[in-house]
């Protein structure tokens, strides 16, 4: 009498039932792991040339965001000399503005979570030295003048109204308050956002949770895991420099 071997029906269902169960856990966190590989890579290639830009312009122009001046331009219009859109258009060859295309792929304000045009939250924190009563920050007092005091500011949702939007050669795009001038000092005009795949989704601001420390206070952020890294990275830039704008951005952006 001839042995056969080999495995009987309930068992291959079994064993493929158990790597069905495996794969469900396992796979949705290494596609969001990946994913935030790449949108941190995107991230930090974006913020590199954004740079290399404003140092450029000092170089062949001797000017910088210190001497920007607001974007006043229309749509169908000449982009206005001078303004953050003029300083890419010529330091970038790449640079093309999306901004009506933008908005309208990634949904108009008020067309529900997940678009750039809803992130009400859109909050920015940066140290500032106070050189008078509520300047360069309503948050400073008389006893802060001379010090540096973190603020937040906040900045109203973005909307293609008041934010001009460009896409580089790779995809990445970055959006500017049109309203942004006289940028030697972070103020609530001189913010921008990256968005490391341009319309596409999730379309959500990067906010890693800090927890509260032992006297209820925020902790600051240090590290950022992969998996709650999404593609909109809020910025400031003024002087010569672009940089993070809030704890989850920078986090990203120096974390381990």
């Amino acid at each position: 009498m001839t042995k056969r071997f080999g495995f009987t029906l309930a068992e291959v269902l079994i064993t493929l039932g158990i790597i069905g169960v495996v794969a469900a856990m396992t796979i949705p966190t290494l596609i969001s792991n990946t994913n935030g590989a790449q949108f941190k890579t995107a991230y930090k290639k974006a913020l590199s040339t954004l740079n290399q830009a404003v140092l450029m312009n000092i170089a062949m122009d001797d000017t910088d965001f210190s001497t920007l001046k607001a974007d006043t331009a229309s749509a169908g219009q000449p982009i206005t000399t001078g303004s953050m859109g003029d300083l890419l258009v010529n330091r970038l060859q790449s640079a093309t503005d999306i901004t009506d295309s933008y908005f309208e792929a990634a949904g108009t304000a008020g067309a529900g979570a997940g678009d750039p045009t809803t992130l009400t939250a859109m909050e920015y924190k940066t140290t500032v030295t106070c050189t008078a009563e509520g300047e360069p920050a309503e948050d400073c007092e008389a006893a802060d003048i001379g010090n540096e005091i973190e603020v937040t500011v906040n900045v109203a949702a973005p909307a293609d109204n008041t934010w001009r939007v460009y896409s580089f050669a790779d995809g990445t795009s970055f959006a500017y308050l049109k309203a942004a001038a006289n940028c030697s000092e972070i103020n609530e005009n001189c913010v921008g956002f990256i968005d490391v795949n341009g319309s596409a989704g999730p379309n959500t601001a990067i906010d890693c949770s800090s927890g509260a420390a032992a006297d209820g206070e925020e902790e600051e952020i240090t590290e950022c895991d992969a998996s709650k890294i999404t593609d909109i990275f809020p910025v400031f830039f003024h002087g010569q420099t672009v940089e993070p704008a809030n704890d989850s951005a920078r986090a990203v952006l120096f974390g381990k």
